[in-house]
């Protein structure tokens, strides 16, 4: 029978317990190891993806900018605020007004790692009222404007002279009678705008009707300069009645029109974006409306869908002279604007921004 040996017994449980102790040591190690590894990991995908993210806002920020918004460009790439889950993109815009660069405050536009485009914000004038001139006004020929005032509406609410509707997401809003409504009188700048001496103006230009490129070319002097066309939907059989209801503070009547529209004043390039001369393909601007229909339209109001839609359906984007325009922006010397005057097709003239003229900066015409 074999002895029991207790010393060399005590030796074998002394080493397994090392043994074990090692591998519970090694463990930890590795779990500890992994656990940061896998941290990393996240963090690493959270930065990516909000990175990319950040990416897609500035291209929706640009293509708003260009598409959207009447002659204004951004004077630079997005400066970019990029925290761990959300950031922001801020960009300087300007307008150019006949070769002269005229400041227009910022755009910016925020995201976050759950949505891709984000959502761009209304312009920021640089803190202050617009440097020089406004905001110009546009009225779609497709479109009836009446305007109701803030007294009248002050008047109808207390005689209960009004209904409430309701929308989806527990909207509503308050609807006066049809008699209440005002039709409005288009503006005019251009006999102020001749007035002016020694300036370069910018003037937004609505037409009676949609008319097409060429008859555009036709009908315009060459001493002004074409900054930005406003592509139109067609020429709608039924005219829309967009309702305008004016606060007390309403020195002007606006228009909260829909305009999209390009320049080819220049050429970016952002990425994958290509924004410029949208004539040298085969598919003329339809591919650039395209690329705003499919990656930007989710993002629209529907009033933006609908006025998209019917671009594409109705205008001829891919040959330049039949393109149907609601508008244009026109920059130049105030004195060239006379030979506007009086002009028949003219449904409205509202001038914009402005600058005065110096020895050192010459006017492109």
């Amino acid at each position: 029978m074999t002895k029991f040996d207790a010393d060399k017994f005590e030796e074998v449980v002394k080493k397994s317990k090392q043994k074990n102790r090692k591998k519970s040591i090694l463990m930890v190690v590795i779990s500890v190891v992994l656990s940061i590894i896998f941290v990393l990991g996240i963090l690493f995908g959270i930065f990516w993806m909000n990175d990319r993210h950040g990416y897609e806002n500035a291209k929706y920020l640009e293509v708003k900018t260009r598409f959207m918004t009447p002659n204004v460009q951004t004077r630079n790439l997005p400066q970019s605020d990029i925290g761990l889950f959300n950031g922001k993109n801020i960009a300087e815009v300007e307008k150019d007004v006949d070769g002269y660069p005229v400041e227009w405050g910022n755009i910016s536009g925020t995201y976050n790692i759950f949505t891709k485009l984000g959502k761009v914000d209304i312009y920021s004038i640089g803190g202050k009222s617009y440097p020089e001139g406004r905001r110009m006004n546009f009225f779609n020929p497709n479109i009836t404007y009446k305007y109701i005032t803030a007294d009248t509406q002050d008047k109808a609410i207390k005689e209960k002279n009004y209904t409430k509707k309701k929308g989806k997401n527990g909207s509503s809003w308050t609807r006066f009678p049809e008699d209440l409504y005002e039709k409005i009188t288009y503006p005019n700048d251009l006999e102020n705008i001749v007035k002016a001496e020694n300036r370069v103006v910018e003037v937004g230009i609505s037409f009676d009707k949609p008319y097409t490129y060429e008859e555009v070319q036709k009908m315009l002097p060459d001493n002004l300069t074409q900054a930005w066309y406003w592509v139109s939907e067609g020429e709608q059989a039924s005219k829309k009645t967009e309702h305008i209801h004016l606060n007390d503070a309403d020195e002007d009547i606006f228009a909260p029109t829909v305009t999209f529209g390009y320049s080819n004043s220049s050429d970016f390039k952002y990425g994958d974006l290509q924004l410029g001369d949208y004539w040298k393909g085969d598919n003329g601007l339809n591919t650039a409306f395209e690329m705003l229909k499919t990656d930007y339209s989710l993002k629209m109001e529907k009033d933006e869908q609908k006025i998209l839609d019917g671009i594409l359906k109705n205008n001829h984007l891919k040959n330049k002279k039949d393109m149907l325009l609601n508008g244009i922006v026109l920059t130049g010397r105030s004195e060239n604007f006379k030979q506007l005057e009086g002009k028949s097709w003219i449904q409205a003239a509202s001038a914009g921004a402005s600058a005065e003229i110096v020895p050192y900066i010459k006017p492109t015409k």
